[in-house]
């Protein structure tokens, strides 16, 4: 009796997997993070203006360019960004940067070019000697992505005064 329903169960079955399979080569690829540039300007008594932004007195600006391609056949949101700043391995600060939007969508295939600006009144000194700084967002799949914009010298204020 199964003998006679063979062939339409190995049709189901073939079908069946060749949707999976096509979903999950639609999925294949995810979002590629470039940067054009980033801007870090650490300065005591600093005023400078902002394309984005009004006029700010902050002695800690960090600005930065990206372009985010989705290589995927679907598209891909991007939301909750945030930037860490370490002293070597230790996590001194997160805080979110200005963007015109929370939430990115790229579609497929298409780049998305990106400026987001972080401003602190570094009162307290804390950012004084950061080594490293992170930015994060999370996907669609809603994972927890880490792009490095800096990582290098301890950063210190310029104070004007010459050594």
């Amino acid at each position: 009796m199964l003998s006679d329903y063979i062939g339409i169960i190995g049709a189901v079955a073939g079908s069946a997997s060749t949707l999976l399979v096509m979903e999950g080569i639609h999925r294949l690829g995810g979002i590629k993070v470039y940067p054009r540039e980033v801007r870090i300007k650490y300065h005591m008594n600093s005023s400078f203006k902002n394309s984005l932004y009004e006029e700010v007195k902050q002695p800690f600006r960090l600005g930065y360019d990206l372009d985010i391609y989705n290589s995927a056949n679907i598209p891909n949101v991007l939301h909750s960004f945030t930037l860490a700043f370490y002293k070597g391995n230790t996590l001194i600060l997160e805080d979110r940067p200005k963007c015109d939007g929370s939430v990115l969508n790229v579609n497929p295939r298409q780049v998305v070019a990106v400026t987001q600006v972080f401003d602190m009144d570094d009162i307290d000194n804390i950012l004084v000697g950061i080594t490293k700084i992170v930015l994060k967002y999370k996907t669609s799949k809603r994972s927890i992505r880490k792009f490095v914009l800096y990582d290098g010298q301890p950063l210190y204020p310029d104070t004007g005064k010459k050594l």
